[in-house]
């Protein structure tokens, strides 16, 4: 075989596949056609027309595929050059004829064929569509085929159920059709189940269809919840609208017998709260005097089924001791997209202008977000931490932390340095309805206080100032109280300020109020400093009491005031779960042979009941429940079902609740040796 024939067989090999994936798609597609309309309720005729309908369309589209999409044996060559690096991307040569290549074309021919040689056997290309085509057309044809299996009628019997009378002319019941319809807000759809244990959400409808043989039948829940089931035809519905996971049973009534269905569990899924925290800012926030009054607040909030409205609610507090007044505003929360890592997540933004809301240094605003979501008719509420904001009052003395009295010693001219920035804000708020020469020289008056008020605080640090009407420089650095007045600390804040005061002044003289403001704000904050640096505190006076005497009340041997006196209390504990207990006595002696009587299976019927509070939140414990049933209904037969004792036996195990620990002799924290010292002494 030539290597030109070995490519175009290998081109064979994927058109069969191809045409084997199509006719396999057509075939599945074909019986899925026939068999969901037969379910629908068609009849054959209609059936065999949406099969061959089915057949012909999947035929023509693998025609069109083949047409578009043709594979030859070049194609096949430009796969292997993608493949296989020993062919060197020339495998096409092999499919020209030797003699009628170019010289180096026919050496680099040779050389494909020697590698092609060595590679040995090679497969088609592999065809992703035509594997998916063949799976799928395996799979419509196995869920056609079932269809077309599943008789119609009432739908097969999938539940167990118990006669509480003799079956004879007793009802019957079959399998179920559920559709759980969750609430508009969640935005789930509704969906439909053969299955009898359900999972919905909180607030939904559930629909069961039950084909039932019984003149009537019920729906009865552990939450003593009785439904009527209306009958339409063989099929029986009832709807119970989903608020609390229960156990429920189905009862069909038949000529004065009953049946009984199994347990069977609707776990309802509760609608969570919403979630919100506010990321910026956080905790406790002060705001300098001359700093930008307007504050960005950001919050991520989030929930299972979306947010409704969210909020800021915020309280502002202004004025001190009894005079303090409050007002609380609310302010809307904008949603700015979702959040980047948390599933479900909103990032929620507002902006608070504290200016136009009126707050003046000294005063506080603090707010937290609620957020609510779409539940209705009453929506779940979430609320974040408190934040608080609050403008500095620099000219506000802070009260002592330590148990004292505070006496200031500094003069009362420390306050003067906040006037001055209160002429330089007017005079910038004045600025465009005065002229130019009566704006320099207020700014130019505003720069003579200052370097006053610099030469004033001078003279406690050792400063240089200029006395007499000549101007002549003093030096005051060897005056004794300038050594002794003030501590280091202070004096270094002190000289830090009136770095900041010189500052401000040059600014103020050459006409610049604008940029000698920041250096008037921290020249006051270092007075400030030094003000509270520089307190003394004198410890407080109280109230001594007088001393003791313990020789006129200790020692003296009378007794007669002094009653005896015991109170004694009984506190009974009831067991919890009682009936589990003694079920669980009864199946710990059960054994193969050993018949059951008629008071061992009521309290094994009294366990089932006990347990149906905790399977409705435990699906495990329906197991234990059906377990309980068998061992029952095969104790009423004479028989004794060990594997289902056994198996109800461990399930109550686990729904007992854990022992209590016995008191120990063993002391916490000791060592073994310690341990076994202290029992020898006692021993003695």
């Amino acid at each position: 075989m030539t290597h030109a024939q070995a490519l175009e067989r290998m081109a064979g090999r994927y058109r069969g596949r191809r045409r084997a994936s199509a006719l396999a798609l057509a075939v599945g597609a074909a019986l899925l056609a026939a068999g969901l309309t037969g379910a629908l309720g068609g009849s054959a005729t209609l059936a065999a027309a949406a099969a061959m309908l089915a057949f012909a369309a999947l035929l023509v589209w693998a025609w069109d595929r083949a047409r578009r999409h043709p594979v030859a044996a070049v194609h096949v060559a430009r796969h292997l050059d993608r493949t296989i690096l020993e062919l060197e991307e020339s495998t096409e040569l092999l499919l020209a004829e030797a003699g009628s290549l170019p010289l180096v074309a026919a050496l680099e021919r040779r050389r494909v064929a020697a590698a092609f040689d060595r590679v040995g056997a090679l497969d088609a290309p592999p065809d992703r569509a035509s594997r998916r085509a063949m799976a799928g057309g395996v799979i419509a044809a196995l869920a056609g085929a079932l269809l077309l299996l599943i008789p119609r009628g009432v739908p097969a019997r999938d539940t167990p159920v118990r006669a509480v009378a003799p079956p004879a002319a007793g009802a019957l019941i079959g399998g179920v059709d559920v559709r759980v319809t969750p609430p508009p807000y969640t935005g789930l759809p509704a969906r439909d189940q053969r299955a009898w244990d359900i999972a919905a959400p909180e607030g939904a409808d559930v629909v069961w269809r039950i084909g039932v043989e019984a003149d009537s039948a019920w729906l009865v829940t552990t939450t003593d919840d009785t439904v009527r089931l209306e009958a339409s035809g063989p099929i029986r519905s009832g709807t119970i609208h989903a608020r609390t996971s229960v156990l429920y049973q189905v009862i069909a009534e038949r000529g004065g017998r009953h049946v009984v269905s199994d347990f069977h569990r609707l776990a309802v899924e509760p609608d969570a709260a919403p979630t919100i925290a506010i990321t910026a800012p956080r905790g406790r926030t002060e705001l300098a005097p001359g700093s930008a009054l307007r504050v960005s607040v950001e919050a991520v909030a989030g929930d299972d089924y979306g947010l409704g409205a969210a909020r800021l609610v915020a309280t502002l507090t202004s004025g001190e001791g009894e005079a303090v007044r409050f007002r609380e505003r609310t302010f809307a929360l904008v949603a700015g997209g979702p959040h980047s890592t948390l599933p479900h997540g909103v990032t929620l933004r507002a902006t608070l202008d504290l200016a136009a809301l009126g707050l003046k240094p000294g005063d506080e605003l603090y707010f937290h977000a609620e957020v609510s979501d779409r539940r209705t008719p009453q929506p779940n509420v979430a609320r974040s931490e408190t934040v608080f904001l609050s403008i500095l009052d620099t000219a506000r003395i802070a009260t002592a932390t330590i148990a004292g009295i505070a006496l200031r010693l500094q003069p009362e001219y420390f306050r003067s340095e906040r006037q001055i920035i209160i002429d330089t804000e007017k005079l910038l708020a004045d600025r465009p309805r005065i002229t130019l020469e009566s704006f320099r020289n207020r700014s130019n008056d505003i720069g003579l206080d200052q370097g006053l008020l610099r030469a004033r605080y001078g003279q406690f640090v050792g400063d240089e100032t200029e006395t007499g009407d000549d101007a002549t420089t003093a030096h005051q650095h060897d005056t004794p109280e300038n050594s002794t007045l003030l501590a280091a600390t202070v004096k270094a804040k002190l000289k830090g300020a009136l770095e900041q005061m010189w500052a401000a002044e040059l600014r103020l003289r050459t006409y610049r109020p604008a940029e000698a403001l920041p250096y008037e704000y921290r020249a006051l904050d270092l007075l400030k400093q030094a003000q509270q640096s520089a307190r003394v505190y004198v410890q407080k006076v109280g109230f001594e009491p007088p001393p003791l005497d313990p020789l006129r009340t200790r020692l003296t041997g009378k007794l007669d005031a002094i009653a005896s006196r015991a109170d004694r209390d009984t506190l009974a504990v009831l067991p919890a779960l009682p009936a589990v207990r003694v079920a669980v006595g009864v199946l710990g002696t059960l054994a193969p042979g050993v018949a059951i009587g008629a008071a061992d299976v009521r309290a094994l019927e009294q366990a089932e009941v006990e347990l149906a509070p905790l399977a409705a939140v435990q699906p495990d414990q329906l197991v234990t429940m059906r377990a309980l049933r068998a061992v029952a209904d095969s104790a009423r037969a004479g028989a004794t079902c060990v594997r289902c004792a056994s198996e109800a036996l461990r399930g109550l195990l686990r729904a007992l609740p854990g022992a209590a620990p016995l008191p120990s002799r063993v002391l916490p924290g000791v060592a073994p040796l310690t341990q076994r010292y202290f029992e020898h002494l006692e021993s003695r």
